[in-house]
């Protein structure tokens, strides 16, 4: 069993710097009356959402490797998890063009090496830079195999790159149908609660029915309060907690690898919340929760009621819906309510329901609250190795929830929605 976090990082990569600091982009500029028309359109273009420097191409292959490197180690099994602080970023480079600070697409390159090396056949990319990873989606728009989500800063197209593709309504092509998830943020201020919302209703659910065999994460923390480019207002200490709740996905084999983050203080905080709940730590608690703000959970609707998702298997099953129940129920209403303390019993009813594993995961879920402070009462092993951060087993393919179960759960939300905001939002996923 794998055991311990990797953090990968080469002093080399800090050398990546923009050049007008040390004064050779101002010695550039002041040749700039000496240039031709060509000379000067060459110039410009140079500078056109990217930066270069000596360095640039050295940088970029040590980004590119320390992720590569990071995803064997995790995926031979040789650590747990990690998180590798790479530089320059990657997500918005596309096949033969450098993009928005981006060089080399570290995530893209990696998800690839994942399937073509290791055969994985389903890859999670996590995308929470508050930019779109335009090339990401490129890259993977036709692939099944790579189910790529992202929640990004849109406001209904006017902020930066600024592509109709950004919006919710791209959801792949072709075989890849599906499994593109843009959830675009159409105004500022978005906090703890909308991206929990988001986590709740739109992710979570639909990873467990993808089952990936490797989560990667493009983790830009310039979606935390603070940056200036982001301008939300959720606090680093959330990212403790969606790590948390990504960490029961694929055997617990997790790559976090840095991308955005322009506020120092708050980029470094959200990184250290981010690899000390990777190390096992518990996340610190939240208080304030409600219901997503009007605009997110537009955005939210929007994409629960087009995306076509993933092919399910045929039949009914029990397993699915008691998942829905835990991620759209149990998870929302534990959220809100901020206990000091969880308490699990936990008991297989028998062989037929098959909910053996389902505890370990639930167990995990919940790791996020109460500080990390968990009692359970179980005659189930696997919640055991759960609760000491041990990695739970695959659900496998969940197939659809039984109609019953799915009535069950729409007559309990509509009993507690009263009293628990986070129950209110986005139910038509399950109708």
């Amino acid at each position: 069993m794998a055991s311990g976090s990797a953090l990968i990082f080469d002093e080399e990569m800090s050398r990546y710097k923009l050049l007008w600091k040390d004064e050779e982009y101002l010695e550039a500029v002041k040749q700039t009356p000496k240039m031709s028309v060509e000379e000067l359109m060459a110039f410009s273009k140079q500078y056109s959402d990217v930066y270069f420097h000596q360095n640039i191409y050295h940088c970029a292959k040590l980004a590119v490797g320390a992720t590569l490197q990071l995803v064997d180690s995790v995926v031979k099994r040789e650590v747990r998890n990690g998180m590798a602080l790479v530089r320059p970023p990657g997500h918005h480079s596309q096949r033969s063009a450098a993009n928005g600070f981006c060089v080399f697409n570290n995530v893209a390159i990696a998800a690839l090496h994942a399937t073509k090396n290791y055969n994985l056949k389903r890859v999670l990319i996590v995308d929470w830079d508050i930019h779109h990873g335009q090339g990401v989606q490129y890259c993977f728009e036709e692939d099944p195999s790579v189910l790529y989500f992202s929640w990004h800063r849109y406001e209904n197209q006017t902020f930066w790159p600024n592509l109709p593709e950004s919006d919710y309504t791209s959801v792949g092509k072709g075989k890849g149908c599906g499994f593109n998830i843009n959830l675009p943020w159409n105004k500022v201020g978005m906090t703890n609660s909308d991206y929990l919302a988001a986590f709740f209703h739109v992710l979570l659910p639909v990873a467990y029915e993808f089952d990936p065999e490797l989560v990667l994460v493009s983790a830009g923390f310039d979606s935390a309060i603070g940056d200036p480019e982001g301008e939300m207002c959720a606090i680093p200490e959330i990212f403790a907690h969606l790590t948390q709740l990504l960490m029961p996905l694929a055997a617990g084999k997790m790559c976090v690898v840095l991308e955005g983050g322009y506020n120092l203080t708050s980029l470094a905080q959200s990184v250290c919340q981010t690899v000390q709940t990777l190390l096992g730590d518990p996340a610190p608690r939240l208080s304030g929760l409600t219901a997503a703000c009007e605009s997110a959970l537009e955005s939210i609707q929007n994409v629960r009621n087009l995306l076509p998702l993933p092919a399910r298997l045929q039949g009914e099953s029990f397993t699915a819906g008691f998942m829905q129940a835990v991620l759209s129920l149990i998870l929302p209403l534990a959220y809100e309510f901020n206990p000091c303390l969880v308490l699990g019993v936990f008991r297989d009813s028998g062989a037929k329901t098959h909910l053996t594993p389902v505890w370990g995961h639930l167990t995990s879920l919940l790791q996020g609250l109460a500080g990390g402070q968990t009692l359970t009462l179980l005659q189930v092993r696997v919640t055991v190795s759960a609760l000491s951060g041990a990695p739970v087993p695959p659900l496998g393919p969940l197939g659809a929830p039984k109609p019953a179960d799915v009535q069950m759960m729409e007559k309990q939300r509509q009993r507690l929605q009263k009293r628990w905001s986070l129950v209110q939002e986005c139910w038509g996923l399950l109708r």
